[in-house]
């Protein structure tokens, strides 16, 4: 009865939309060069956190532990994930940000108010994986990674014409563009542990443009559109 019910399973996963962008009916075939960058941190996180006998990476490690397992491997990481927005309340998380945030400055194609939208940690054990997914409608997405042991399972870049496979290490980050499809394999070995997050356009410049244009003009525009989807 499991074997049937794995398969009725398989079958509605295969029948419901994809989103990917790879799979729409309209998709072409394109052979574009996107950027993917890795920098090498290690210098910088060795630095020590105020009143702390911790290494940076160290002190990382140690609130992604403490903070527990809040996903229940209910998100595209099947493993032990905190909550979306740690960089909220957390310094180090903090700065995970802002140097993923100077690096994608240096590599924006025009130059861009940028914010990090989401940033959380992940704890990979024995057989923890991440299936395929994208960040899309995000400009960036990046991945630090603050404890790999030897061997730790790669960061798979996705359908591109030939996948891309990035083996971490520590204080290393890894940008890419938002859209990517990625993915993780099994993880063999002791804990790999990981800090990622997305960047976005900072909404406040969208509204400061807005409000040059006139606050009463957009709202008239977009007000309305809002109306007429709601018919």
């Amino acid at each position: 009865m499991s074997n049937l019910s794995n398969l009725a399973k398989t079958i509605k996963n295969q029948n419901k939309p994809s989103n990917m962008f790879n799979r729409s009916p309209h998709s072409k075939n394109f052979t574009e060069k996107f950027p993917v960058i890795k920098v090498d941190l290690l210098s910088l996180s060795s630095i020590k956190v105020p009143d702390q006998d911790l290494t940076l990476n160290e002190n990382l490690e140690r609130q992604i532990r403490e903070y527990g397992d809040k996903q229940n491997k209910k998100t595209n990481v099947k493993a032990h994930m905190t909550d979306w927005f740690m960089h909220d309340n957390s310094t180090g998380f903090q700065w995970v940000c802002n140097q993923a945030i100077d690096i994608a400055t240096k590599n924006n194609p025009h130059p861009l108010d940028m914010i990090a939208y989401d940033c959380w940690g992940a704890i990979y054990k024995e057989g923890d994986y991440t299936v395929m997914h994208n960040h899309w409608p995000h400009l960036w997405s990046f991945v630090y990674y603050v404890n790999c042991p030897p061997h730790s399972a790669p960061l798979i870049l996705d359908k591109s014409e030939k996948s891309i496979t990035i083996l971490p290490s520590a204080g290393m980050m890894v940008l890419f563009p938002g859209w990517i499809n990625h993915s993780v394999p099994a993880h063999v070995g002791e804990d790999r542990i990981v800090i990622a997050g997305n960047l976005s356009m900072n909404p406040f410049s969208h509204i400061k443009t807005l409000e040059n244009r006139g606050l009463g003009q957009w709202r008239s525009i977009y007000g309305s559109r809002g109306n007429i989807n709601r018919l």
